[in-house]
């Protein structure tokens, strides 16, 4: 049954196997990109959703003051007071780190080991011991799972080193945890400790950071977390897993998005490789199809049987593109996780790519539908021009639509994306961002046939010139299928647009950050531990810290940074507090101020009186200067007036910068994430340094930089986020040296006996190979020319629009000149590479032989 109903398109394929393989890996390449950036993306997001599931166990609700903040832990006895409750659990979760070098991080969970009720909660066991053995109480006992303790070769009874805010611990294992629940997240590095032990190594005592909440099995959820928030002091707060699960989701899919976009665009560029591909070999097929309408063959079976000729196309760039899609998965995973991390400060889950169907069907999908899309019109042309211009039509272009009709086109899609991109500025909803790419990408194509018609003459002029006959016979080439050339440039125009687009947005990031980093930070030394928190942030150390610092000989004065995240209005947000030196003494730095603020705003935030936003959060929450905003910390709301907005990179969604004085008595937090130090100008820097590093290394396991290290630092952390932008890169150009052999190829075939005429009348072989290489090169030009105009289109979109509704950072323009070279000098060698082949076919023929060619 198949292989009749695929008979006729099977024998008309036949002769053109070797012709249509570029056009097959063509469409493989743009089904290998979707695969990719679906299963990455899906994956990406189930990882991070997994440990949320997987830490909060059985709880329904959790109680908390925000993002680690401590709070009481009679609490507890409050909340398991409440009518429906079942069980609750007070919990200390925090971080630590393998103190022998390695720096791997380890998620700290303490609570009632003891109580089996509780760590049934979280699926913890113990069957060869249990968890109520006596010497797990004890002060440096911890537990934990047999995955990480076969990892690191660890036995029961073995002690090591962590690093904790408050300095180095030693800990010895008293328990092994089977691989369920809890102990099977990040990685099997759990620390599982008694609660009281928690509290003494990374809290106080009395007080816990967590309640996580057991609802009884019939009871309302939400009754119970309106009965709970009802008792809680001021500070607290109640929600389900569920909600920060939905939370991340609303960020992961905004990268999903960004990597559907990117995918579709990739597809846009196999799509018009495999139109042209297929509309030259349609239109070389009018003698065949002239005598199918003679002997009575409907148009309306003619076109079918031309689309299942694309089905068979479609699906072998599936076949081929599918298991590269994978692959190219398995290389894009660790790349879009850690830039997940990284915009979401989380620490980077183990991500194993797991094959989704879904994905595999949506590829597929997509493969197939852009093959038929792609033959649809020129197969509609093919069989509705009349049978005796059809049997004179052998290797001549075919009329399309009227001049009339092609612009009017223009001009509606001209409009549209006009039209979106003042909505996406508007509403600052990103959906017209994305349908604005889109249209761009479709303007790009329309795009390239009126750029061809306008420098056909100074090209023919410029290259007679330079080039001589050859130079000019290239372009007659090029300008005598002006419908093919015009898709090769439209190929190279998305396909390299596409990488301007993500290389200006990378750049403005990176130099957006460069830039407000290195205002803010211009100290002389910049402390802080050696261990990465989540994300990009380091953790956390004592203030007793900043102390210490001062006494070191040579040393001026330091200030304390805390970073910490929290909520307001619905959503993360970072609290980023200094101490008031840090506002008073311009030699530590500042934000890059944006407008004009409150006189005297640095001393109004000095004295706690005030703080300033960032401009993401000035844009995300509609904030402006003089406006007041409400913290709910732990010890009471706080507010606060905005006296200025400054260009911060802490959080996507906004940042307040405060006192550390007011954040300290508030938010009962004794830590520092950094801390700068002046040196005196007398002093020899590397020896302070020096000093720094043995007196207070070991203690606090530093990490000391200069301005200058810690400006590059932000940095690389964004160039880890965009690390996956090379990649796409390298396929976008892979896609670009296919279609450009494939139009010279299709050229060189095309014109076989007008070759042979030109070596009939004496025309040497090297002037052949140097016309197709002229043919390559200018295409390459004006593809480049293009592309130049789209992707700083699509970057200028970006930048100032899409990126900050997508996710939330707002960003300063910046065009990547550097990058742009690369990419100029890479399309041009990629253009004459492709050019090579059909270049060496055409130089190679034989007069007599070309001039008997059908």
């Amino acid at each position: 049954m198949f292989g009749r109903f695929f008979r006729m398109p099977r024998r008309f394929l036949r002769g053109s196997y070797a012709r249509l393989t570029l056009t097959v890996l063509a469409l493989a390449c743009g089904v290998a990109q979707v695969t990719a950036d679906d299963l990455a993306g899906r994956e990406t997001l189930r990882a991070f959703v997994e440990i949320i599931d997987t830490v909060a166990g059985r709880a329904a609700l959790q109680v908390s003051a925000g993002e680690g903040a401590l709070f009481a832990e009679d609490v507890a006895k409050t909340i398991a007071a409440v009518p429906g409750v079942e069980l609750v659990v007070p919990v200390v979760s925090s971080t630590a780190f393998m103190a022998d070098g390695s720096g791997e991080l380890l998620t700290v969970q303490g609570m009632d080991i003891a109580n089996k009720k509780a760590a049934a909660v979280y699926e913890l066991s113990d069957e060869e011991r249990g968890l109520d053995d006596p010497k797990l109480f004890l002060a440096d006992a911890i537990v934990i799972p047999h995955a990480f303790a076969d990892r690191r070769g660890i036995k029961l009874g073995d002690s090591f080193n962590i690093d904790t805010p408050g300095g180095q611990h030693h800990v010895s294992v008293r328990g092994m945890l089977d691989p369920h629940g809890l102990a099977r997240v990040y990685g099997g590095n759990l620390l599982l400790m008694d609660l009281g032990n928690a509290q003494d190594m990374f809290g106080r005592a009395g007080f816990v950071n967590r309640v996580d909440v057991v609802v009884e099995r019939d009871g309302d959820v939400q009754r119970v977390a309106d009965a709970i928030a009802a008792v809680l002091p001021q500070g607290l707060h109640v929600e389900r897993p569920s909600q920060r699960k939905a939370d991340l989701q609303t960020v992961m899919r905004a990268f999903q998005v960004l990597l559907w976009a990117l995918g579709l665009l990739g597809l846009v560029g196999s799509f018009l490789i495999a139109f042209n591909s297929l509309a030259t070999l349609f239109e070389g097929r009018a003698w065949q199809l002239g005598v199918l309408r003679a002997i009575g063959v409907r148009p309306r079976v003619m076109w079918q049987e031309l689309l299942k000729e694309s089905v068979l196309l479609g699906a072998a760039g599936v076949v081929v593109g599918i298991p590269l899609g994978i692959g190219l998965a398995v290389m894009l995973l660790p790349m879009i996780t850690t830039a997940a991390a990284l915009n979401s400060k989380l620490a980077t889950p183990h991500a194993q790519l797991i094959v989704q169907p879904a994905s595999l069907a949506l590829a597929a999908g997509l493969g197939l539908g852009a093959a038929l899309l792609a033959a649809a019109l020129p197969a509609w042309r093919a069989t509705r021009v009349g049978m005796a211009q059809t049997m004179r039509g052998r290797g001549v272009e075919q009329q399309g639509i009227s001049a009339t009709s092609r612009w009017a086109i223009r001009a509606a899609v001209a409009v549209a994306i006009g039209v979106t991109v003042l909505l996406q500025s508007a509403t600052g909803v990103a959906i017209w961002g994305l349908v604005a790419t889109g249209l761009i990408a479709v303007g790009t194509s329309l795009a390239a046939r009126p750029l061809l018609d306008l420098i056909r003459r100074p090209l023919l002029t410029g290259f007679r010139l330079l080039a001589g006959p050859t130079g000019e016979l290239a372009i007659k080439n090029i300008t005598q299928n002006p419908r093919r050339a015009a898709l090769t440039v439209a190929m190279l125009g998305v396909g390299l647009a596409v990488v301007f687009w993500l290389w200006m947005v990378a750049h403005s990031f990176q130099s957006s950050v460069v830039d407000a980093v290195s205002g803010a930070m211009r100290a002389d030394l910049v402390v802080s531990s050696s261990h990465i928190e989540s994300g990009f942030l380091e953790a956390p150390v004592s203030d007793e810290l900043v102390s210490e610092l001062k006494q070191i000989a040579g040393t001026i004065e330091a200030v304390g940074e805390r970073g910490a995240d929290w909520q307001f209005g619905g959503g993360p947000i970072t609290i980023d507090a200094y101490d008031p030196a840090y506002f008073t003494s311009p030699e530590f730095g500042q934000w890059p101020l944006m407008g004009r603020g409150l006189p005297d705003l640095w001393q109004i935030v000095a004295r706690g009186e005030g703080a300033v936003v960032s401009s993401n959060f000035a844009r995300n929450l509609h904030v402006q200067v003089g406006d007041t905003i409400t913290l709910d910390s732990p010890s009471g709301p706080l507010a606060l007036q905005v006296v200025g907005v400054v260009t911060h990179f802490a959080s996507p969604r906004g940042t307040v910068e405060m006192s550390r004085d007011v954040y300290k008595r508030m938010w009962r937090d004794g830590k520092i994430t950094r801390a700068f130090v002046r040196t005196d100008p007398k002093a020899d820097m590397a020896a302070v340094r020096a000093a720094i590093a043995q007196r207070l290394g070991r203690t606090y396991n530093l990490r000391i930089l200069s301005a200058a290290e810690i400006v590059e630092y932000f940095a690389s952390q964004v160039r880890r986020g965009f690390a996956g932008v090379y990649i796409l890169a390298v396929l976008v150009l892979s896609v670009v040296l296919v279609g450009m052999a494939d139009t010279l190829a299709a050229g060189v075939i095309e014109r076989t006996r007008e070759i042979g005429a030109v070596r009939v009348v004496g025309v040497r072989r090297r002037y052949v190979r140097r016309m197709v290489l002229m043919e390559g090169l200018v295409l390459g030009i004006v593809g480049l020319a293009l592309a130049a105009v789209a992707g700083l289109a699509l970057g200028t979109l970006w930048v100032d629009a899409t990126f900050p509704a997508l996710l939330g950072w707002v960003l300063e323009l910046h065009v990547p000149y550097e990058q742009a070279g690369v990419v100029i000098l890479l399309t041009v060698a990629v253009c004459v590479l492709a050019a090579l082949a059909p270049a060496r076919r055409a130089a190679a023929l034989e007069p007599a032989v070309a001039l008997r060619y059908e």
